[in-house]
């Protein structure tokens, strides 16, 4: 069987992986105290994206990122516990940090 492969790596995928965690960490509301501009703007991107995403994937990005992993390794533990598609999974991941690095400006 040919194994599918994408590219998951462009240059803004270290930095917007940093955002989701950071978003992921405060979801409900960011306290603007003692924060910086850009963790602002980086907060409201990842929201506005996030808002826009189904139930499913978002909990599914959840737990791949919450992981406190690698991100690779955060999808393959995923994938073995709920038996969820590893390239359907990295679609989902590619396209949301394409739409955030949009919606930041970094594309």
């Amino acid at each position: 069987m040919e194994e599918r492969k994408m590219k998951t790596r462009c240059y803004y995928t270290d930095y917007v992986t940093h955002m989701i965690r950071f978003y992921l960490s405060t979801p409900e509301t960011l306290h603007m105290e003692g924060k910086r501009k850009a963790d602002i703007e980086n907060w409201i991107a990842v929201q506005d994206v996030w808002r826009k995403l189904g139930a499913d994937d978002k909990k599914t990005l959840e737990t791949v990122y919450k992981a406190h992993h690698r991100l690779a390794e955060g999808v393959r533990m995923y994938c073995e516990e709920t038996g969820a598609d590893n390239f359907k999974i990295w679609v989902l991941i590619t396209k949301t940090c394409a739409n955030i690095a949009k919606r930041r400006g970094l594309v």
